[in-house]
């Protein structure tokens, strides 16, 4: 009897040793990223979760960002392409409007909607009935914009795209800019 009971343990702890091998080998064919936050560690990957040692932000699998970034010139000829994306700039209102005092401005895009990136948590109803549009986010040295794009993916937006760069790379004088922007005074 007593050997059945010891032949039954050691079945047991093999399986579970099996089940914890299994799940271990699993997790290192996954890929990790730092939560989009557009800083230079966006672009790394890691083989393992943790922490991302320059933003100090939690890792998150790959597979988890969705989103895509876009040069300024793919940006704009993706709303010429696309009259029916929502534009949404997730600056202040005063970068938006070009009243800032503390920030260069820049410009906007025509017909954005601006949602400051600190309250896109707070206003995302605003955007809901967008989920299936495709979404073009941008501010102005793309650092707030893969915050943003990152937390549309988790809400459920489906088609989300970054630009990178943001609006201080453009060129407002390029004929898609001269069409779809507006450009501050400097």
């Amino acid at each position: 009897m007593r050997s059945n009971v010891n032949a039954f343990h050691m079945k047991i702890l093999l399986l579970l040793f099996t089940f914890c091998l299994t799940l271990q080998l699993y997790g290192q064919d996954k890929e990790y990223v730092c939560q989009p936050c557009g800083s230079e560690c966006d672009g790394k990957v890691y083989k393992g979760p943790g922490t991302c040692p320059v933003c100090k932000m939690g890792l998150i699998e790959k597979a988890a960002v969705k989103f895509i970034s876009l040069s300024p010139k793919e940006f704009c000829a993706r709303i010429t392409a696309n009259p029916q994306a929502i534009i949404l700039d997730v600056r202040s209102e005063a970068e938006f409007n070009g009243t800032s005092s503390s920030a260069q401005t820049f410009g906007h895009f025509k017909n954005a909607i601006n949602i400051n990136v600190n309250q896109l948590a707070s206003r995302i109803g605003e955007l809901s009935k967008y989920k299936d549009r495709e979404i073009l986010v941008y501010c102005s040295h793309s650092q707030r914009s893969p915050r943003a794009c990152f937390f549309l993916d988790v809400q459920g937006f489906k088609n989300v795209k970054n630009m990178s760069g943001g609006v201080s790379v453009i060129n407002s004088k390029e004929n898609c800019f001269k069409d779809n922007f507006v450009a501050h005074e400097r």
